[in-house]
């Protein structure tokens, strides 16, 4: 049976196995940073990237694995930039929206219209509050 453990501690008595001595990390291998601050020169594909330094040196030192991966993720980028949206939904668009700027009216100055039902139960219930107020005044 095999155990995956993840970094999790477990006693190793309840599994019948000896305990695992693990590494402890050295301090080196653990940055607190993201920039490192000792003053590393740039990596070539940064300066590929950069447009400063051509492709074949890029590919023979950083690998050209990495070198064509960020060649599809250019020819991509470029692509989704060309994109434009469809005119069909591009005149949707502009035909949901007001004729003139601010024509939509607010919520407030619209016509409301109860019908009588409606009427009924809100003077209903307007009346039932208006009691209980009372009885709790009083």
């Amino acid at each position: 049976m095999m155990l995956e453990d993840a970094g999790f501690e477990r006693n190793d008595k309840s599994t019948g196995r000896e305990p695992v001595q693990r590494k402890e990390k050295s301090i080196e291998q653990m940055f607190d940073r993201e920039v490192p601050l000792t003053g590393t020169s740039r990596s070539m594909l940064h300066e590929w990237l950069d447009g400063e330094v051509d492709v074949m040196r890029a590919s023979e030192s950083e690998g050209a694995s990495k070198v064509e991966l960020w060649t599809r993720i250019n020819a991509e980028s470029e692509m989704l930039r060309r994109r434009v949206t469809p005119m069909h939904v591009q005149q949707r668009i502009m035909s949901s929206l007001p004729a003139a700027p601010g024509t939509a009216s607010s919520w407030w100055k619209q016509q409301v219209t109860i019908s009588p039902v409606s009427a009924l139960a809100i003077a209903a219930a307007l009346l039932a509050v208006g009691a209980l107020v009372i009885t709790m005044i009083s």
